[in-house]
């Protein structure tokens, strides 16, 4: 009898250890599974072309268009820019990336004016920004004196706010962000383009300003190209969905280059790019 139990009593353990196992396996394989469904939502960094990704990083800078708007005699209006005080309400990465791109634009556009206190509005908000993005040690704590020491030398802040772009163009690309370095590309061009419909809607002569929006067609052409690389990014293709809209900027009013465009139509392509504009800065 006591035989028995023992023998009865070893099979109980081993069908016990069996069951644990299995139990065991069974919740490993769930965990596994869990797992692998998480890491399938991160999004994977697309793998742009090297021709799209020499483009990406050789997109002019902002100053592109406030140099030929300043040539065009255009002047510095600071209501029309991107409120400095908007940059706390940003809080996810793609409005950061989008408005690093637009406070960009409005940083090239009040140094090429030699505005220097706003000049300093904006590098606050690109260096906080920046940060918050981790393109770390670009804006280092020296650049407010140095934007100070630049006043009334427009060359040396330019070259200053110049390099700051190169800098964290370089960064990105070496680290392989690119999908914050087509949304700040995209920050970029579409605030220029906004400041300079603005800017031709009050212009007495808007010949000009509108030969400056009508350069602008190759470098939309680029910056569509490169977003439809990441239309399947949820992130990243309502961005070039809007920016597509600009399109009609080129084939809807009639916009020649070294032409004055009738107030109506200057008044139509400003509120289009606002459109577009607002859907970044929101």
């Amino acid at each position: 009898m006591k035989a028995f139990r023992t023998i009865f009593y070893s099979l109980f353990l081993t069908l016990l250890a069996t069951l644990l196992m299995t139990s065991c396996n069974n919740t490993s394989n769930k965990d596994q599974k869990a797992n692998q469904a998480a890491a399938d939502t991160v999004k994977k960094e697309v793998t742009l072309s090297p021709e799209n990704k020499s483009l990406l990083y050789q997109f002019p800078t902002p100053f592109e268009v406030t140099m030929m708007l300043q040539k065009a005699k255009a002047g510095f209006i600071f209501n029309i820019t991107n409120p400095p005080a908007n940059v706390t309400k940003y809080s996810t990465g793609k409005a950061k990336a989008l408005n690093l791109g637009v406070y960009s634009a409005d940083l090239a556009y009040a140094a090429t004016y030699n505005y220097t206190d706003e000049t300093n509005k904006f590098m606050s908000c690109t260096s906080k920004l920046a940060s918050d993005l981790g393109i770390a040690g670009i804006y280092d704590p020296t650049l407010v004196d140095k934007v100070k020491k630049f006043n009334n030398n427009k060359d040396s802040l330019v070259g200053l706010v110049t390099k700051i772009f190169n800098q964290t163009n370089d960064f990105l690309s070496k680290n392989n962000r690119n999908q914050v370095a087509v949304l700040v590309a995209a920050g970029t061009f579409v605030e220029g383009l906004y400041l300079a419909a603005s800017l031709n809607q009050v212009a007495a002569d808007n010949k000009s300003i509108s030969t400056v929006i009508f350069k602008q067609k190759d470098n939309l052409d680029k910056l569509v190209n490169l977003l439809t690389a990441y239309n399947t990014d949820s992130e990243i293709n309502p961005v070039g969905v809007e920016v597509s809209k600009l399109k009609a900027i080129y084939t809807n009013y009639g916009l020649e280059e070294d032409k004055k465009l009738p107030q109506q139509k200057a008044t139509e392509i400003g509120d289009l790019t606002q459109s577009v504009r607002d859907s970044f800065i929101k």
